[in-house]
């Protein structure tokens, strides 16, 4: 007679990770990604003392010299009762200066100051973005890129 093979033990439930029945949604995928990038940007910015938001505005400003808070919001999808507090933080810090009104709105420009911060901000965005991409062909990168902005340019 064969020896008796003995079957194996089924793992105890808790030795098992829970499904997450959200892994298949796209906004579910699409926060997870947004939290750990944020986060880790978030990071790379605290000595800094720079929200990414206040970046993102200081960024915004370097690439359209001029621009006004209201043209700011509504690239950065910013609302505009926020962007007041926003650009007089930045301009408090001495990053940024209200320069030419036209009306009630005011041209916005960086500051020496302020090109002095972007520079080590633009390195940091660009060694936090390789971090990411580090395991991605070009090719993927450029399609992931064009894809998201299919999805939240809807």
């Amino acid at each position: 007679m064969a020896p008796k093979v003995k079957s194996p033990v089924p793992s105890e439930p808790e030795d098992m990770p829970p499904s997450n029945p959200l892994e298949q949604l796209l906004g579910y995928q699409l926060r997870r990604a947004s939290q750990a990038m944020m986060a880790d940007l978030s990071a790379a910015l605290t000595d800094l003392e720079l929200k990414i938001t206040e970046m993102s505005v200081l960024m915004v400003i370097e690439e359209n010299p001029d621009i006004t808070q209201s043209e700011i919001g509504r690239v950065l999808g910013i609302q505009r009762a926020n962007m007041v507090p926003l650009t007089t933080q930045l301009e408090r810090r001495g990053l940024i200066r209200k320069g030419v009104t036209t009306g009630r709105a005011q041209a916005l420009r960086l500051t020496p100051a302020g090109r002095v911060l972007m520079r080590e901000c633009r390195k940091r965005v660009t060694k936090h973005e390789a971090r990411f991409l580090a395991g991605m062909p070009k090719s993927h990168r450029d399609a992931l890129m064009l894809q998201l902005r299919m999805v939240w340019n809807q």
